[in-house]
């Protein structure tokens, strides 16, 4: 059973070392290597259509094996190992969800209803992002301890999900956006949020995040939302920039919570690695510019509109629309929580992104290789090649052609293990 509680700390235990028969390990690992290069390979989809996130092959075999993927050729490997029959389907990267929030979800929750959630619904929750191809996603906003113990957890299998990214708490005005979901519990404050108002608690914070071994920064530039009849405060602008600079210091990326053209352009002249939500109105094509040099990123996050204010996703989906035509590099993410269903919203959002004008392959871009440029993991996930990861997504059908076939998914690849197959 999984125990979490809120002090989590990492205890590494001592390294042991066993220099005596040294000549004779040598020569077992060197039989072992031939021993295992002589093994099947441990999985081999044939006659399937790839989409390997950049470009698509009409006819291939994919061959893994030790987890990563060895070749993809038109012919077929003499030893097949276990094979699965790709006739009439599509392989491509398993999906990517850049934005959404694992603990987050349910307005004022106590420490022991989060705990609660953890031990009795998170296990379930972590396998449908799997059963819907969805092997990667980044939270963005969460109590620091839990969150990397669920990190720790899933990298150390005890946990079943996709690889995990995270940024803690996010950072925001005293006072200011997300506070108020926590609906005067402060511990739900205190754990989801950062709010700092000077440059040198910002930078000492971010320094705090840094050594406790997040992934990235998230800042909450926004001061538009009404709460309670009062417009919520927002960052001082030095204090989003200090933030800002101390994450490039220590090779963090920093994104940022947007809701407004002009915020847009302050934090990406301030250096942010890209923008979460759409800002709109665009009065121009400013923001579209400052996205596009240097490379930095959009995550529309639709799919959460979609799902709790319908009303606003047209115009969002035009903007996304015209930022795409721009040029800009978009992001798959959803802004998921605990109210939404997991993989399905992810799906959704590729959906979305397709009704609002990208192609269906600029959309599964955005989910896959596009996205793992964003989060820095492009030369392990994203693209299906020789030496990437084994994380494959197996659909019937073509979604090149009919984006709704991402939902017919017929088996999910996660570290060269077939994760998920659905009952026939």
């Amino acid at each position: 059973m999984l125990v979490y509680t809120f002090r989590d700390r990492r205890v590494s235990p001592a390294p042991t070392r066993h220099f005596r028969f040294a000549a004779i390990g040598v020569f077992a690992l060197a039989l072992s290597a031939a021993a295992a290069a002589q093994q099947p390979a441990q999985l081999v989809i044939t006659n399937v259509r790839v989409f390997t996130g950049e470009r698509s092959i009409e006819r291939a075999t994919i061959t893994v094996a030790d987890g990563k993927i060895l070749r993809i050729a038109a012919d077929s490997p003499a030893n097949t190992g276990v094979a699965i029959d790709g006739a009439g389907k599509t392989a491509l990267p398993g999906l990517i969800d850049a934005h959404l929030h694992i603990l987050a979800g349910t307005a004022g929750a106590t420490e022991d209803e989060v705990l609660t959630y953890i031990k009795d619904k998170l296990q379930d929750r972590m396998r449908s992002f799997l059963q819907n191809g969805v092997t990667t996603v980044k939270s963005t906003g969460d109590p620091t301890d839990l969150i990397l113990k669920i990190r720790r957890d899933l990298r150390e299998g005890r946990l079943d999900g996709p690889r995990l990214l995270v940024v803690g708490p996010v950072f925001t005005a005293p006072g200011g956006h997300p506070f108020q979901f926590c609906q005067g519990n402060a511990w739900c404050r205190s754990q989801l949020t950062i709010e700092v108002d000077s440059e040198q608690d910002a930078r000492r914070q971010v320094r705090r995040l840094a050594e406790a071994g997040v992934d990235a920064i998230k800042i909450v530039y926004q001061g538009t939302i009404e709460f309670r009849g009062a417009v919520l405060p927002k960052l001082r602008p030095d204090v989003m920039k200090a933030i800002i600079a101390e994450g490039r210091a220590l090779g963090l990326p920093v994104t940022v919570h947007v809701g407004d053209e002009s915020s847009a352009l302050e934090v990406l002249a301030a250096g942010a690695s890209g923008l979460e939500h759409v800002p709109v109105p665009l009065g121009s094509d400013a923001v579209a510019q400052a996205l596009k040099t240097p490379e930095r990123f959009l995550v529309p996050t639709l799919a959460i509109l979609a799902a709790n204010n319908p009303a606003n996703l047209e115009v969002r989906s035009q903007a996304v629309a015209a930022l795409y035509k721009a040029g800009v590099r978009i992001v798959v993410g959803t802004d998921t929580n605990r109210a939404m269903p997991p993989g399905q919203s992810t799906v959704r959002e590729v959906e979305l992104l397709v009704k609002a004008g990208l192609s269906p392959e600029a959309a599964l871009k955005a989910a896959t290789s596009v996205a793992a440029r964003h989060l820095g993991l492009e030369k392990e996930i994203g693209t299906l090649g020789a030496g990437m990861m084994a994380d494959i997504l197996l659909v019937r059908g073509n979604p090149l052609e009919n984006i709704a076939d991402l939902r017919q998914v017929d088996a999910v690849v996660q570290g060269g293990k077939v994760v998920f197959r659905p009952s026939r």
